[in-house]
């Protein structure tokens, strides 16, 4: 059996949906003993191309999730494999000339009538989402501002270990609407780990019990690493040290339970100085 679907095709761009259905539908096929193989298109990555494989190779092709139309896609997908037992699962039947391509269809909505979507089922997975703060080039740093690299650096690692992660933008103001304090602290508090290259980001990590990968992205080191001194910080990767690896490294131990201690230090650290600064402006007011 080759199992196809919108992410079959590089024309197009398939959604996670369906991918998650196409993998609660190769996990029946397993446990069945069913013989089958992923069409994939090739931006993926994976599977088998099938405008590459032999038709005669396959009893039945099997399409998994989406709209079912008279897509020139689809036809030329159907004609390939003229020969094969076509069936559809998962589907939306936007068309009869779409359903009219397969030889058996079970739809998730047609004519009225809907069932569940198959990506409501399959295991749940565990992986610690990461909130991260990139910083563009800062000028004030001249040619020892790393950015850029530092950035795509993280993006990569992000990318390459599929860590679910969202970004935290520290702009007050993002057309057309203000950005609050309130907004971006609440997120925070969402994360399991803050990845920050901005000094805010790492200090709202700590206030909110949050492990913190600091990255500082200038070279020699700047504000971040200044920062993550004044709050005793460790961990921290200078910019000629942000790599995949290092990062890895960092995940583990901000993940490992043993920065419970150093977390409680940098916010004792910090209201001793926040008070400290208070003491001060008080005593310019006074003269």
């Amino acid at each position: 059996m080759l199992v196809a679907g919108w992410f079959s095709f590089d024309e197009v761009i398939a959604t996670v949906g369906d991918e998650l259905g196409a993998d609660t539908v190769t996990r029946w096929l397993t446990d069945a003993g069913v013989d089958h193989d992923l069409a994939e298109a090739p931006y993926l990555g994976s599977g088998v191309n099938w405008r590459d494989v032999d038709p005669a190779d396959y009893t039945h092709l099997l399409f998994v999730s989406g709209p079912l139309s008279g897509s020139p896609l689809l036809r030329e997908l159907c004609e390939t494999f003229a020969g094969s037992r076509r069936w559809a699962v998962n589907v939306s039947v936007v068309s009869e000339a779409g359903r009219a391509l397969f030889d058996e269809v079970w739809a998730r909505d047609a004519d009225g009538a809907a069932r569940p979507d198959l990506a409501v089922e399959g295991p749940t997975p565990s992986a610690p989402v990461v909130a991260v703060a990139f910083t563009p080039a800062q000028g004030e740093y001249g040619d020892r501002t790393q950015a850029d690299r530092v950035r795509g650096a993280i993006e990569e690692w992000l990318a390459t270990r599929a860590l679910p992660w969202f970004e935290l933008s520290m702009d007050l103001f993002e057309k057309p609407h203000r950005r609050r304090p309130v907004q971006v602290e609440a997120l925070i508090r969402r994360a399991d780990v803050v990845v920050s290259m901005r000094l805010h980001a790492l200090v709202l990590g700590v206030k909110h019990d949050r492990p913190v990968i600091a990255c500082d992205p200038i070279a020699g080191g700047a504000k971040v690493t200044a920062q993550a001194g004044a709050l005793g910080w460790p961990v921290v990767l200078p910019a000629e040290e942000v790599t995949g690896e290092a990062l890895d490294a960092a995940l583990e131990h901000c993940l490992s339970g043993q920065l419970a201690g150093p977390l409680r230090a940098a916010r004792a650290r910090g209201r001793e100085a926040d008070a400290r600064a208070r003491e001060w402006l008080t005593a310019q007011l006074g003269r």
